[in-house]
């Protein structure tokens, strides 16, 4: 069963925790506090009461539209950590490409888009500047948005190579992932429509956000699958 043919299908409701304790910092708040300058954010995007620092990803069945990878590189191109830029680096070597702000990123409430063995990665930057509110935010959710749909695309190669969705975490690091990440897990493979078995899914969402800030690992699965 390739990804191509069944891909994950899944509405991904997730915090990241770094990028909470930034945004935390901009509004003036502690871990507890209520939420100032993001309040409308808050009440347009997650009425539900899930809190500022979320932000939604769906990879789905109806292919996003693609472009080949511009020779001139993303916008934010150079704007990056160099562990990120290098992360960037080694998937445009690939032959991977980036297409920013698609009509994906209007459809659907996502930050970042990759459909399994597809040669493109829709980042969302309008919609993270919205989402973040400053610009010390926004790399960082910049950042963790590629190393998250990287990730995705080593899982991809891995299968399409060996034919193992997961990229084989240890149990004692996804396990160790907060619970506010794992409950966000947790909703998502309850609401998805992926044939996959759902222990699966959860392996899939928790190793592309346990490797959201460690670019360094995410350039070594993208070498030993995609390479």
């Amino acid at each position: 069963m390739g990804a191509l043919h069944d891909p994950l299908h899944r509405l991904v409701l997730r915090r990241s925790w770094p990028l909470r304790r930034l945004l935390q910092r901009w509004d003036g708040r502690s871990e507890s506090g209520i939420p100032m300058k993001g309040e409308l954010v808050v009440g347009l995007l997650f009425a539900a009461g899930f809190g500022f620092g979320y932000w939604l990803e769906r990879s789905g069945q109806v292919r996003p539209p693609t472009t080949p990878g511009s020779s001139h590189g993303p916008s934010w191109q150079g704007q990056l950590d160099p562990s990120y830029q290098q992360l960037v680096d080694t998937l445009q070597r690939q032959g991977f490409g980036f297409e920013e702000n698609a009509e994906v990123c209007g459809r659907q409430d996502v930050v970042g888009y990759y459909t399994w063995g597809q040669r493109n990665i829709t980042i969302c930057t309008n919609r993270i500047s919205r989402l973040s509110g400053g610009a010390i935010a926004s790399r960082s959710l910049l950042q963790q948005t590629i190393a998250h749909e990287a990730t995705h695309v080593a899982q991809s190669c891995r299968l399409n190579r060996v034919g193992q969705q997961d990229l084989g975490l240890g149990a004692a690091r996804l396990g160790g992932l907060p619970q506010s990440v794992q409950a966000d897990i947790e909703k998502a493979v309850a609401s998805s429509h992926s044939l996959y078995p759902r222990s699966v899914q959860w392996r899939i969402e928790a190793e592309a956000m346990a490797m959201e800030t460690t670019p360094e690992q995410v350039i070594a699965a993208l070498d030993q699958f995609c390479g």
